[in-house]
């Protein structure tokens, strides 16, 4: 329990840095929210996320990388699909991409101060629900950030997952690619063996972000889908084998979402192998 301690009052002092920086940074975007032009709130989001991550490595011993940025195009429109480990996946990209414009849930827009701080940086709200007409507010949310050159990141899983474990994936990553004309660059990850989904308490480590090779346009809904989640997946297994020093292991499919299984009773089943 003792070697634990120094492990505990790094994880405490990152908390503190992190959620004393995150109430400040909500306190001056809401500020910023009156002026006509988002630009100054999109540099605010910027900066703050480059706070955490200079935070995560200096504070909390969390060392993250980057890497096949050469398959990241210099220069949006550019689809990103990731793995959404932890709550700083977003922070992550947004540290590394300015400007970049996420997919969230619209229950996040209903927060007081968030949902006020995400409509005026234009961020794309989606109900996870699904559905013909969600798919043309999505198609609606987002052609605004390709008009204006964005990145723009979804995760099409919907869900917070432990690392080892998957979510079915949403075709709205799909629908996105078909009436943008876009590329989808898959993003994996495993961060989540340094800060796991809603985990109060964060683990010194390394840990990576990977951009994978782009899927092109064209191919059939079944097609893209199963390109998607295969290279998401198989990739975030191999990271996360290359950082636990764990022997690689598939994803398992756990279904989080109401109305499957059900939150609390998740329903688990062996993914292939690649």
């Amino acid at each position: 329990m003792l070697t634990n301690i120094p492990i505990m009052i790094r994880s405490l002092a990152f908390n503190v840095f992190f959620y004393l920086g995150t109430f400040f940074a909500a306190v001056l975007g809401i500020v910023l929210v009156p002026i006509p032009t988002p630009v100054l709130l999109r540099g605010l989001l910027h900066y703050w996320a480059r706070a955490v991550v200079w935070g995560m490595r200096w504070i909390g011993g969390m060392k993250i990388e980057f890497r096949g940025l050469e398959h990241l195009p210099s220069a949006g429109p550019t689809l990103l699909a990731g793995k959404h480990h932890s709550e700083c996946d977003g922070i992550l990209l947004a540290a590394r991409l300015p400007g970049i414009a996420f997919v969230a849930m619209q229950e996040l827009f209903r927060y007081p101060l968030i949902g006020t701080i995400l409509y005026r940086l234009q961020m794309i709200r989606v109900d996870t629900c699904g559905g013909g007409k969600e798919r043309e507010n999505l198609a609606q949310f987002a052609k605004r950030a390709y008009d204006n050159r964005r990145f723009i990141a979804i995760y099409p899983e919907g869900n917070l997952m432990a690392p080892g474990e998957r979510e079915r994936y949403r075709s709205g990553i799909f629908y996105l690619s078909r009436d943008l004309d876009l590329p989808v660059t898959p993003v994996a990850t495993s961060v989540g063996l340094v800060w796991n989904r809603r985990d109060l308490w964060k683990k010194p480590g390394r840990a990576a972000i990977e951009f994978l090779p782009a899927i092109e346009t064209g191919l059939d809904k079944h097609a893209f889908m199963r390109r998607l989640e295969e290279a998401t997946e198989s990739a975030s297994d191999r990271l996360i084998a290359e950082f636990s020093g764990r022997p690689y292991t598939p994803s398992q499919l756990v279904l989080r979402s109401q109305g499957q299984a059900g939150i609390g009773a998740p329903l688990t089943v062996p993914r292939a192998t690649p």
